[in-house]
């Protein structure tokens, strides 16, 4: 512990030596009585501690404070002084100074609290600071980590994706088609944890631009130059990354399923994506100029339980409305 005590009277010197001996047995004590000494002392290295006179010969102790501020910000300082009033104390002590003790008899114990008070105090700040800087640098290690982790898995997610898309291409009939569409969905997760690797919150995801990737995915491997998809979004659509999961699959469904099933034939036609975000509920529509189907049962329409299943897990409610010859268009109500 370093302490410099400033003050051009040697017998008050040797009594804040006397109360820093008592109070901290090891402290380097460093007694200072002019400027460039002073100066000297305050450049040489950081102290744990300052005790300074307000008036001195050379200078003042409201210089002395602004110095060791402008060199040690952390550095208590105390002012133990003769001079000044409540008006210069209260001055001080607004201006950052960390206490204003009196040279009187009746105010020695006074010294020793205030010596007490505010080494204690700073060794508080410090340990609080360094266990701050921990806490800062652990939470940036796990940031590190969890984006890894996240690229990792998106990683893994399209290798995968790949490999079933292979082994689509070699194989044939139901079970070529079967791993396509699987190969299809593992996309949909990747796209997910992309946007997710890419967020600043890593349990949130906007969705808008989950479905502008997964749109390009499904138009690259179904579109085949005949459909043109379009993209209609207002604004961005924040989504816990759970849901978004969930609802990523379930749009991957239905547009896949406008692709394989609207336009029979190698007919040209239109596909328009739109997101909204306005009103009380989120909204997601996919609507095709395509043959259209008879009744408004979404189920019907899609023939699957999945659709039926991640509707439940993305917390949407799905409104179909389809006429042949004029086309589908499926909505998901966000709730």
């Amino acid at each position: 512990m370093r302490v410099l005590v400033i003050d051009d009277t040697p017998d008050d010197r040797q009594l804040v030596r006397h109360e820093l001996e008592s109070l901290f047995p090891d402290a380097d004590i460093i007694e200072l009585a002019g400027r460039a000494e002073t100066e000297a002392a305050l450049a040489a290295g950081p102290a744990d501690l300052v005790v300074t006179d307000l008036s001195l010969r050379w200078g003042s102790g409201r210089e002395v404070f602004e110095r060791v501020k402008e060199l040690m910000p952390a550095c208590p300082v105390i002012m133990f002084t003769g001079s000044g009033d409540e008006m210069t104390a209260v001055d001080l002590l607004k201006a950052g100074l960390d206490d204003y003790v009196v040279k009187s008899p009746r105010q020695l114990s006074r010294l020793r609290a205030s010596l007490r008070v505010v080494v204690d105090a700073s060794r508080s700040r410090t340990a609080l600071s360094k266990r701050e800087l921990q806490l800062t640098q652990a939470l940036a290690h796990k940031d590190i980590v969890v984006r890894e982790l996240h690229h990792r898995v998106k990683n893994n997610l399209q290798s995968m994706a790949s490999l079933l898309k292979l082994r689509a291409k070699r194989s044939g009939g139901a079970l070529a088609t079967h791993l396509e569409e699987l190969s299809g969905q593992m996309r949909a997760l990747a796209a997910v944890q992309l946007r997710t690797y890419k967020s600043e919150q890593f349990d949130r995801v906007d969705f808008a631009a989950v479905l502008d990737d997964l749109m390009e995915s499904l138009s690259a491997n179904y579109a085949n130059g005949q459909v043109t998809l379009v993209r209609d979004f207002e604004g961005t659509l924040d989504l816990e990354s759970d849901r978004a999961t969930s609802l990523s699959l379930l749009c991957y469904e239905i547009i896949l399923n406008a692709l394989k099933h609207a336009w029979p034939d190698r007919r040209k036609g239109r596909l328009v994506v739109a997101l909204w975000t306005q009103g009380k509920r989120a909204g997601i529509s996919v609507s095709d100029d395509g043959v259209g189907f008879e009744g408004t049962d979404v189920v019907k329409g899609l023939g699957t339980r999945l659709i039926r299943a991640l509707a439940r897990e993305a917390q949407a409610e799905i409104v179909t409305v389809s006429r042949l010859g004029e086309g589908c268009t499926v909505t998901l109500h966000l709730v």
